[in-house]
């Protein structure tokens, strides 16, 4: 993500290493190239609730994150991953590569190393 963050590394709006909830969504709105008020429709919520989420002045119930989430298409989880928490969102990206053939080589790559690092601390057998 690329946000905004001071000289101590933390975000511009306070707290800590992580970004809060309205910046992550604007972001992920953004890189789909959404207005608040398309992002409002797509989840069937109102443009002044998107507004407010945004510049943290709300905080969304369960039920508008689950919306956010699905217009978004992505899972609920990417709207809270920490600095060093990455969420693979799976589905997605099943859509966009429906055989392990189809994987970027980087992609391929990254994947085998979760996989393997997931076996080593015995995530997985």
């Amino acid at each position: 993500m690329s946000l905004a963050r001071n000289a101590s590394g933390a975000s511009k709006h306070g707290g800590s290493h992580e970004y809060p909830l309205g910046e992550r969504l604007r972001y992920l709105r953004g890189l789909r190239s959404l207005s608040q008020a398309q992002l409002a429709k797509d989840a069937k919520l109102s443009q002044a609730t998107i507004a407010q989420i945004e510049s943290g002045r709300k905080d969304p119930s369960v039920q508008a994150l689950r919306q956010i989430a699905r217009a978004l298409d992505i899972e609920i989880a990417a709207l809270f991953t920490g600095d060093d928490i990455f969420v693979f969102d799976l589905r997605r990206m099943r859509r966009k590569y429906n055989h392990p053939d189809k994987l970027t080589p980087h992609l391929y790559m990254a994947l085998g190393r979760v996989v393997q690092y997931a076996r080593d601390i015995k995530f997985i057998k």
